[in-house]
């Protein structure tokens, strides 16, 4: 039988939640840990997971587990160099899971890693936008790192007051997302930021973004988003660099029990009934949360965004794992 140990990040400090067991991917359950469970004031990790003795189902499990994993080539990519079925969401998530969006670990066996940056050279930052999903793949390998999504995009750590890029090792957090090119869609780079910009000056929630030029072709373009999920709070370091801390947060998908393969709404199903009735159940802002995802909405709509789906939109937690806002 599998055991994957589950973690969360709570004020910097590795936390053990709970465990996955099964023999394989089709009947792995999550159960919290009776330790967690009798600490004082203790968190569910999902809204679509509240805090019970007894395990969850296996659709309840993986619906919530896969969702931290890559989508499309990169998903297929990872599956085919470790040798396994691509539905096999556990041993996937063992070899990615050690740095996940929000504030959950994901560890099988023991967890030694040490954490430490890496410079990322120039050439390196070249070839990521050179090779798109392929270099971006290999770095998730290397890192152990597991981000959303269908694009090829990899978590890496910049130190704005060295200009530099880092390779997060072990356990060492990211703090930006980086995005390539998209070998069908010229332009995506640019349109993007332009998008994102657009909506920051209409006075809508955005996090923050810019273009790194490793070239001067539009595949050599690479879009960098800072990570909302992190913040720097505290003088820990790791070689010298300031340590993020990770935020917990968890998309609309895995809050509302939504399996990733049917993010995209294909018969109706009140998604966006169900997304505010969430919002107005569990926000700490519920009025102000509301009005930002109607907003949010509203310009997707205008743009003609047509991957507005359910799973990119997320609630953000605070220090205590409560809900406080979306984006």
């Amino acid at each position: 039988m599998r055991k994957l140990k589950v973690y969360i990040e709570i004020d910097g400090n590795q936390t053990l939640v709970g465990t996955i067991r099964g023999n394989d991917f089709a009947d792995a359950v999550f159960s919290y840990h009776d330790e967690y469970l009798s600490a004082g004031n203790p968190a569910p990790i999902s809204i679509s997971l509240p805090l019970q003795k007894t395990p969850f189902s296996p659709d309840r499990t993986r619906n919530y587990f896969e969702s931290l994993l890559p989508e499309g080539f990169s998903r297929t990519a990872v599956a085919d160099w470790i040798k396994v079925d691509e539905r096999d969401y556990l041993t996937i998530l063992s070899c990615l899971g050690r740095e996940c969006l929000g504030a959950v670990k994901i560890v099988e066996g023991e967890d030694t890693d040490e954490s430490a940056y890496e410079l990322l050279p120039e050439v390196r930052i070249k070839e990521l936008a050179a090779e798109g999903a392929t270099e971006s793949t290999r770095i998730l390998l290397e890192t152990h790192l597991s981000l959303t999504g269908a694009t090829g995009k990899v978590g890496l750590y910049y130190d704005e007051a060295s200009d530099k890029w880092y390779l997060p090792r072990g356990n060492a957090p990211s703090t930006h997302i980086v995005k390539q090119s998209h070998v069908r869609l010229k332009h995506l780079v640019l349109n993007e930021q332009l998008c994102m910009l657009t909506a920051k000056n209409l006075g809508i929630a955005v996090p923050e973004s810019f273009i790194v030029n490793a070239g001067a072709n539009d595949d050599e373009l690479l879009f960098v988003t800072k990570r909302y999920d992190r913040a720097f709070s505290d003088k820990k370091t790791i070689n010298g660099l300031p340590r993020p801390l990770r935020l917990h947060q968890e998309d609309f998908a895995q809050a509302l029990g939504i399996f990733p393969s049917d993010k995209y709404e294909k018969r109706p199903s009140a998604y966006m009934k169900r997304m505010f009735e969430l919002i107005r159940n569990h926000s700490s802002d519920p009025v102000n949360d509301q009005r930002a995802l109607l907003s949010s909405i509203i310009f997707h709509f205008l743009i003609g965004n047509t991957d507005c789906h359910v799973k990119n939109y997320s609630l953000l937690y605070g220090p205590d794992l409560f809900c406080e806002g979306c984006g």
